[in-house]
């Protein structure tokens, strides 16, 4: 079975390369997050079930594939009739430091609250706890990393002086502290891969020989800040990392290849599933109040699926993410579960699909400030729609929202900025399709 699984895989691929140029496309996202969360499986025996639920994955990236194939993305014109140039946004660079003051005081408070830098390095591990009904200021101190990514996106836009870069450097210092600070691998390995998605859109293609090293290097640095991130303390003024705390190879593979895996096979070894009936999916919403308001308020998937099925196997200091085909099975059931997947993962992703090839045309014919921040609101969105293949639903969702979606938008409208109806860019071109005659930058 996985010979089979592996064997469609290869196609599918080859079937996205060929029907859309765009190396940095839905399909390609997904199905390269497909092999890497799920290459653990060819580690170990697995039964017949679980290759059955990957291939059901698996057929989701078929889906997309077949979503960009039916309406592919114009190729760009190497040449334009007109190169519009812009300026940024009033007072681009002061508003974009103010709106990141707050972020910075959240982080000050989560670490006035642990005791110090000494003491927050040393419940890094232990954050899901230690950070309990602070969880508004963990998704304020988020939003600096977004805000440091609008200020890449608009910075690709035209040429910038040192000044400007070296402003820019000392706001990505700060976004990558508090992104190490969290614990989270995420926080501080998808600032680098999302900038290069920004750069592929708005300055210039970036190719696979390019991008490749680069994917490589970020699961690398996946691997290690996976182990890491558990071992790390600070006594006495001296931080050491692993002493004693036996990190292995089977710590790091578990860490990253085995995130779609794991859950699955968990659900498959239990003796039966208790059906949440929709109510880790209604914990989106209940999840915004605080729980000493609501002790009982309705669990997230990972918390449900890890008390429930792993017999709460690290109390409550961490849990696992049940994968969002496992998230739709404990809450309805095999059968059901199933159905809903089916039926509702591909539908996301048709409308991912339609929603990229506007925007990547649009961003095309704009090519300015605006544009740039509309990429990057896409490339936030797709991010979190792809990631829902091993993640939960409450916590995606509610980072999407609170860390990205809310401050993209505020910075839009604290600039005045609009991305201008399709109808006015094909005016401008005097009845031409825009999307033929604006190139990608570099192309």
């Amino acid at each position: 079975m996985s010979v089979l699984v592996c064997s469609v895989f290869v196609v599918v691929f080859l079937w996205g390369l060929a029907s859309n140029y765009d190396l940095f496309s839905p399909a390609k996202f997904f199905l390269f997050s497909l092999f890497i969360f799920h290459l653990g499986a060819l580690s170990g025996e697995y039964s017949y079930e679980l290759w059955m639920l990957i291939l059901l994955v698996l057929l989701v990236g078929a889906a997309i594939v077949l979503f960009e194939a039916w309406d592919p993305l114009p190729r760009p014109a190497r040449y334009a009739l007109t190169v519009p140039r812009h300026s940024d946004p009033r007072h681009f660079l002061m508003w974009i430091w103010v709106i990141s003051l707050p972020a910075l005081a959240a982080e000050a408070y989560l670490m006035w609250k642990v005791g110090g830098l000494q003491a927050y390095v040393n419940v890094i591990g232990n954050r899901v706890l230690e950070f309990r009904g602070a969880g508004w200021a963990v998704a304020l101190s988020a939003t600096l990393v977004t805000f440091n990514l609008a200020y890449f996106a608009v910075g690709l836009t035209r040429e910038r002086s040192g000044w400007w870069w070296s402003a820019y450097g000392v706001h990505l210092l700060l976004a990558l502290a508090i992104g190490l600070l969290s614990g989270s691998r995420s926080g501080f390995l998808t600032t680098f891969a999302i900038q290069l998605f920004c750069y592929h859109y708005i300055k210039s293609n970036v190719r696979l020989t390019r991008a490749l090293p680069i994917a490589v290097a970020l699961v690398v640095a996946a691997l290690v800040l996976g182990a890491v991130r558990n071992s790390v303390k600070f006594e006495d003024d001296t931080l050491s990392v692993g002493a004693g705390n036996g990190i292995g190879d089977q710590t790091l593979q578990y860490g990253t290849f085995k995130y779609g895996v794991q859950p699955l096979q968990i659900l498959l070894d239990a003796d039966h599933v208790k059906p949440a009936y929709g109510m880790t999916l209604i914990s989106v919403v209940t999840n915004l109040v605080p729980r000493d308001w609501w002790p009982d308020k309705p669990d997230t998937g990972g918390v449900f699926f890890t008390k429930e099925y792993t017999g709460n196997a690290w109390n409550g200091f961490s849990n696992l993410t049940p994968t969002l085909l496992g998230e739709m099975v404990i809450n309805f059931g095999w059968f059901m579960g199933v159905l809903v997947y089916v039926a509702a993962y591909p539908a996301l992703m048709y409308l991912l699909v339609r929603y990229y090839r506007r925007v990547v045309v649009w961003a095309r014919a704009e090519r300015g400030p605006t544009a740039a921040i509309e990429i990057l609101l896409y490339v936030c969105v797709m991010w979190a729609l792809v990631g829902l293949m091993v993640a939960e639903v409450t916590t995606t969702v509610v980072s999407l929202v609170t860390a990205r979606l809310l401050p993209l938008l505020l910075l839009k409208i604290v600039l005045g900025q609009r991305l201008r109806p399709v109808r006015q860019l094909r005016g401008r071109r005097a009845g031409r399709r825009f999307s033929e005659l604006q190139p990608l930058p570099g192309g």
